[in-house]
């Protein structure tokens, strides 16, 4: 596809499990609306199934998981009619930004969109703070959140010029998407959930039920008990008052401090200037390095 009609109403769907890529559709919702396209958002969770309207485009949006796209993307993706085909937008969100193991971490979402014939225009990365194995440090974390609206408005204003956008992931990038694949749909959803142990803190109050958005969790005898279709989203882990929730298995991913996602956007535009390389030093930062860069160059 060369061109694309300049879209007059957009659909934005997204997954979201502790409400970073929530926190994106948002912004991207906003973003459209400031610019007088006409766009609504819908999260993905067994509560509210969605059946997708005619549209001028689709903009999916979703954390990384195991290199690539969870589970209920590909579940929406698979009951997409086909007889709506309209321009598609993938953008993934993840704490480490364009980088190995993450650079194809869009590949079979955009397969599955065009196998249903939804043509791939756009595609892109946006950053936000870790909840996954290295937790980001706080003033990293602000800096994110701060440049979110530039970094969608940048995407918006290129769709509206009718800029295609796509990458060309090398073939060790594949390699890990593929492998990311049947770990996540093997192992992770199968094991980690079931595996999750409930401590004597534990009062009850369904708060890990209520917000698993897959389903995954029953109250039995006021307590949480788990089943074989988790996401890994940690939401749960982190949601629990009481801290009464413990993984048994590959318990070094959750964050010890955990996921302070509404104490950092309080602090958003606090006036305080950062050094990019000073915050963001390493291998490990080196993709958020280069995301906050690209954005003050």
């Amino acid at each position: 596809m060369n061109t694309y009609k300049i879209p007059k109403k957009v659909e934005i769907i997204y997954f979201s499990g502790t409400g970073s890529t929530r926190k994106v559709a948002e912004q991207f919702t906003a973003s459209f609306t400031e610019k007088n396209i006409e766009a609504a958002n819908h999260e993905l969770n067994h509560r509210d199934s969605y059946t997708l309207k005619k549209t001028d485009m689709l903009v999916i949006i979703y954390p990384v998981y195991a290199t690539n796209a969870p589970e209920p993307i590909y579940d929406f993706i698979s009951k997409l009619p086909y007889e709506l085909r309209c321009p598609a937008v993938v953008i993934s969100v993840s704490g480490g930004g364009e980088v190995t193991p993450n650079k194809a971490c869009r590949l079979h979402c955009i397969n599955r969109l065009e196998k249903k014939g939804y043509p791939v225009v756009y595609e892109q990365m946006i950053v936000m703070p870790s909840n996954f194995l290295a937790a980001t440090p706080e003033e990293l974390a602000i800096r994110l959140l701060e440049v979110l609206p530039l970094k969608t408005n940048f995407i918006i204003n290129e769709l509206l010029s009718g800029v295609i956008s796509r990458t060309r992931p090398d073939l060790f990038n594949r390699f890990l998407s593929f492998a990311g694949e049947i770990e996540k749909t093997a192992i992770a959803g199968k094991s980690y959930g079931k595996q999750i142990k409930v401590n004597s803190s534990c009062n009850g109050c369904g708060i890990c039920q209520k917000g698993c958005p897959v389903d995954n969790i029953r109250i039995v005898n006021k307590k949480p008990v788990f089943d074989r279709k988790c996401s890994v989203c940690l939401k749960c882990i982190y949601a629990c008052p009481k801290k009464a929730l413990q993984p048994t298995i590959a318990k070094f991913i959750v964050l010890k401090q955990g996921y302070p996602l509404k104490d950092w956007e309080k602090k958003v535009n606090s006036e305080k200037h950062y050094s990019i390389d000073e915050l963001a030093k390493g291998y490990a930062f080196s993709g958020i390095r280069k995301y906050l860069k690209e954005d003050m160059e």
